[in-house]
Parts: C-alpha cells; sequence; structure tokens
C-alpha cells in the first residue's frame, strides 16, 4: 500500500514539477508574460495541492495517534496513507512555499499578480474551513458529554495553523485592495455561520424549555444545544476577524456595499420576513384553521426555529442598516439601492400572498373529487393572510418613501436615478420570465387534462397555481409599468448628448469631477494628474461648457493658468 501511494503521489505531482520547470526555463528565455502566467498557474496549483495533502497526512497521523484500534486489520491503511503525506508532502510543500517566496523576492510583479492573490484567497478559505469543521466537532463533543475529540482537535490545530501563516503572509506580501475579496468572503462565511448558530441555538432553547415539558426530547434537545453552541462558538470569531477588525474598516468599495447592502441588509430582512410569515401562520392555523396535529407541541414544532428567524434577522437587519446609514450622506444611490431592495423584498412577500389567495378561491369554487391529504381551504387563506399581512405593509412602508421623495423638489433626480430604472425593468424582466414559464405550464396541464378527462371542473384546479402566478406576476408588472410610463411623461426632455464620446482630462487629480462630468455629459471620462504643477482647480460647468461647445468624437481638456484648453481629436 505504501508503494503503490507513494507511486500514485509522484505519478501526479511529478508531471505537474516537469511542466512547471519546463515553463519556467521558457520563460527565463523570453521573459515573456504568457510563460510566466502558465508558470505561475502550475505553480500555485501544486502549491494549493501539497498543502492539502500535507495537512490530511498530519491529521491523519494525529487520528492514528488518538485512536489506536484504527491499526487493526485493514485500516492499517490509514497508516501508510498518513506517513506517506506527511513524509513526503510536507517536505514537499515547504521546498515548493521557499520556491514561491524565492519567486515573490526576486520579481516585484510576481505580488501583484493575480495567480498569488488567487492562491492566498482560495487557500485561506480552505484553511478556514477546515479549522471551523474541526473546531466545530471539538465544542459540540465537549457540549455534549462526550468528551475531547483529540482527533477532531489536531485537525484543529493544523488547520489553524496553515490559517494563522497564510493571514500573515497576506497582510505582508498581498496589496490592501487586493485582500477585498478575501475579507468579502470571510465575512460572508462568518455572518452566515453566526446568523444560523444564533438560530439554531434560540430556537433549540424555547423548543426545549417550553414545547418540551415532558422532557422526552430532552437528550436529542441537548445535542441541539450543544451542536448550536458551537456554530455560533465557531462563526462570530470569523465574522469578528473578517468583517470588523477587516472589510468595516476598509473604505466604502463596491466589495464593501456587495456585502452590506444585498446580504447584510436584504438577506437579513429576507430571513426575518420568512420567520414572521411562518410564525404567523402556525398561530392561525391553530387558532381558527384546521391543524394536522391535535397536540400543540406537535404542531408548533418548528415554529420556535421560524420565530428565531424574526429576532436574529431582525437584529441582524437593524445592525447592517445602521452600518449603512453612517456610510452615507443624504439621498445617495446607496440609500435609493437599500429602498428599493426592501421593496422588492416585500413586493415578492405580497405577490404571494395574492396568488394564494387566487389558489384558495378556485379550490373553494372545484373541490377536489377525491379526499387529499394534507388540503384545506381555509389553511390556503390563512397562508395568504399572512404574506399579505407581513409584505403588504412593510411594501407600501418603503415605497411611499419613495413616492414622496419623487413628488418633492427635485424629485426629477430620483425619477432619473438608475437605480430606479433598474428596479422597474427587473421587475419588468422577472415579469416576462414568469408569466412566460407560467404560460407554458398552465397549457401543459390543462391540453393534459382536457385529452385525458374532458372539460371537466379538474382542469380548472390542476392549472390553478399556474394561472394565480401569471395573474399576480401580470398586476406586478402592469402596475410598475404604468409607474414606469408617469415617470417618462413627468421627467424633462433629456438633453441631447454631445457628439464627445471620449474626454480626456488632463489638471488637478480629482475623481468627483470626472464621475460628475461623465454623468453629465455620457462621455467616457479619463483624468490625469497634470505633473508640472501648473493645474488649476477644476469646474464642472465650464468642462461641461467646453464638452458641448465641440463636436469632436474625443477631447483633451487641459486645465491651465490660462484656463481650460480644449483640444479636438480626430478618429482613427
Amino acid at each position: 500500500m505504501f508503494i503503490s501511494v507513494l507511486s500514485l503521489l509522484i505519478g501526479v505531482v511529478g508531471p505537474i514539477v516537469l511542466v512547471v520547470w519546463a515553463v519556467r526555463r521558457a520563460g527565463d528565455r523570453s521573459r515573456g508574460t504568457d510563460g510566466r502566467s502558465v508558470r505561475r498557474f502550475f505553480q500555485y496549483v501544486l502549491l494549493y495541492g501539497l498543502m492539502i495533502v500535507a495537512a490530511t497526512g498530519l491529521i491523519d497521523l494525529a487520528g492514528v495517534v488518538f485512536a489506536p484500534p484504527l491499526l487493526a486489520g485493514d485500516e492499517r491503511d490509514v497508516l501508510a496513507r498518513a506517513l506517506t503525506f506527511t513524509v513526503l508532502g510536507l517536505p514537499m510543500f515547504v521546498l515548493t512555499a521557499l520556491w514561491t517566496r524565492r519567486h515573490l523576492r526576486g520579481d516585484a510583479d510576481e505580488a501583484e499578480s493575480f495567480g498569488w492573490a488567487a492562491y492566498l484567497t482560495v487557500a485561506s478559505l480552505t484553511a478556514l474551513g477546515g479549522a471551523m469543521g474541526a473546531l466545530h466537532g471539538v465544542v459540540s463533543s465537549a457540549l455534549s458529554g462526550d468528551g475531547l475529540d483529540g482527533t477532531g482537535l489536531a485537525g484543529f490545530v493544523v488547520w489553524a495553523a496553515l490559517w494563522w501563516a497564510h493571514r500573515v503572509v497576506t497582510e505582508r506580501l498581498l496589496a490592501p485592495q487586493r485582500r477585498q475579496a478575501l475579507l468579502l468572503l470571510g465575512s460572508l462565511v462568518g455572518l452566515v455561520t453566526s446568523v444560523t448558530g444564533l438560530v439554531m441555538l434560540l430556537g433549540a432553547s424555547v423548543s426545549t424549555l417550553v414545547l418540551d415539558t415532558s422532557g422526552v426530547l430532552a437528550t436529542s434537545g441537548d445535542r441541539a444545544l450543544a451542536e448550536a453552541a458551537a456554530t455560533v462558538v465557531v462563526g462570530a470569531p470569523v465574522w469578528f476577524v473578517y468583517w470588523l477588525r477587516g472589510l468595516a474598516r476598509g473604505g466604502r468599495t463596491p466589495l464593501w456595499l456587495a456585502y452590506v447592502l444585498p446580504v447584510g441588509v436584504g438577506g437579513s430582512l429576507v430571513l426575518a420576513v420568512v420567520g414572521l410569515s411562518v410564525t404567523l401562520y402556525q398561530v392561525l392555523v391553530w387558532l381558527v384553521g384546521e391543524p394536522a396535529w391535535s397536540s400543540a407541541a406537535d404542531h408548533f414544532r418548528g415554529t420556535p426555529v421560524a420565530g428565531a428567524c424574526v429576532v436574529v434577522g431582525a437584529v441582524s437587519w437593524w445592525y447592517h442598516r445602521r452600518v449603512l446609514a453612517h456610510a452615507t450622506a443624504g439621498r445617495s444611490e446607496v440609500t435609493r439601492v437599500y429602498e428599493y431592495l426592501m421593496a422588492g423584498v416585500a413586493l415578492v412577500a405580497a405577490a404571494a400572498g395574492v396568488s394564494l389567495v387566487l389558489i384558495a378561491v378556485v379550490e373553494a369554487a372545484v373541490p377536489p373529487a377525491a379526499v387529499e391529504r394534507g388540503t384545506s381551504v381555509v389553511n390556503a387563506v390563512l397562508a395568504a393572510v399572512t404574506l399579505l399581512v407581513v409584505g403588504g405593509p412593510l411594501w407600501w412602508l418603503f415605497w411611499s418613501r419613495i413616492g414622496r421623495v419623487t413628488r418633492a423638489e427635485g424629485g426629477a433626480a430620483e425619477l432619473a436615478s438608475p437605480t430606479r430604472r433598474i428596479y422597474l425593468f427587473v421587475l419588468f424582466g422577472l415579469g416576462g420570465v414568469v408569466a412566460v414559464v407560467a404560460v407554458l405550464v398552465a397549457a401543459f396541464l390543462g391540453i393534459q387534462g382536457v385529452l385525458r378527462d374532458g372539460f371537466v371542473p379538474e382542469v380548472l384546479r390542476a392549472v390553478r397555481v399556474p394561472v394565480a402566478i401569471l395573474l399576480a406576476t401580470g398586476a406586478t408588472a402592469g402596475y410598475h409599468w404604468v409607474v414606469y410610463r408617469h415617470d417618462r411623461q413627468v421627467l424633462p426632455a433629456a438633453p441631447p448628448r454631445p457628439a464627445a464620446r471620449y474626454v480626456l482630462l488632463i489638471g488637478a487629480l480629482d475623481p468627483a469631477v470626472r464621475q460628475e462630468v461623465a454623468h453629465r455629459t455620457g462621455a467616457r471620462v479619463d483624468l490625469w494628474e497634470r505633473a508640472d504643477g501648473l493645474a488649476q482647480p477644476w469646474s464642472v460647468e465650464d468642462v461641461v461648457a467646453a464638452v458641448n461647445a465641440e463636436a469632436g468624437h474625443a477631447l483633451t481638456i487641459v486645465a491651465g493658468p490660462a484656463g481650460l484648453e480644449t483640444i479636438t481629436l480626430g478618429q482613427r
């Protein structure tokens, strides 16, 4: 077994080493960028693979030490793999890492390459995931009374050491702007894990204390509490390191907004809305509906988790909303994205409620030919009421706030904002796709029912779901189409686009001026700093006037002591 594993390892790693060596030699001769890119690809893939091999060997070896029974019988193969991966894989990983360090020191472009940044990101997240999984097993075993998990502890030590080593290297050899992807992904892992653990912990606590009055589920409840607590213990430090001490302290970059807006704010709101809908539905069914269980403990078995989703989702939404509020002043595009995102989430819930109302109407008018287990018109109506009660007011809250802005002074900026146009176009696009799918499904079910049973009421019952979705989607898209038409009528006529498609500004370095000129002219604008010290402050009005005054497709505008000098460039 030892020889076979060794042969396999050499057979896999050997060709990679040969290819890397050959590409490196070719790159040394030609000094070409393509050769170095290929060399980097194989080099970092090899480094990453050897890292996995070395970590696996060390963890397997620790598992053999902590679990001697593994040496019995055919399970001695585990020891062979552990020794192979440790004795061969670990030195090869160290040698490849030293080789990589030599490249980083000898080539200034190496640390700026995409391959290096990608390797650090993937390797760090892999080590982080391994450490989190191992620590979860150790903590859950300890809390549930199973004792210390020696193998899990060894795995945590190995993966945590690799994670820490890659973190140190990242901070020293990777530019801050190139760490953003790693910080974003780490923040997402920490947030999702922490939120999941808190929901599980709160839900399991309520289930154990309130629903399990007889103590029958005490053992499974303790296990669930241990698993949930371990999830929180694993996720919270990751979120603290990558978000609070990492991404949150950086600039308000697009990746920062990608975490805060759709995940922190939007995801938290979705979690709270879903949890509130499930909780309210369970309560209404128990009070006025037709519950499937006669016992309250059985009926509300999943309600504590849904209630926990409401609490945790609301707290997470409140926190990320405050972070977003502190990062934006006035009504910016970020504020608009937030409000339209919240309105969209609530609108989906309300539209689902309308669909359920239509489905319930058909079910009441056309009862099933035979008894269908688990169906109830009353419960369907209660589900629709739940979604309308939860989603309707929330949508009206944000949509009315947006409406007040459009009617106020300066509302033209709101009507012409790209966020509003994207919101309306996304609704049209999704509405069109959903409508096409619903029509096809309804047609198939209807034709199938007619061919099989003829024109009977059961055909109408069979197509109730796609038809309800079609009507709800059509109403939603129709309303927003009216809004879009009204926006186009209210907005003043847009000024004619200048002939200039490209503008090069040479003068003081002021990105805000570049963005404003690009926004007001519609041209692509680049800004170069004038290095002779003669640059004068920009005037956006003068620059826009200069662009509109020229008929060339490309312009260069130089800001000097005598004012603006405009140079018209010819086309190629």
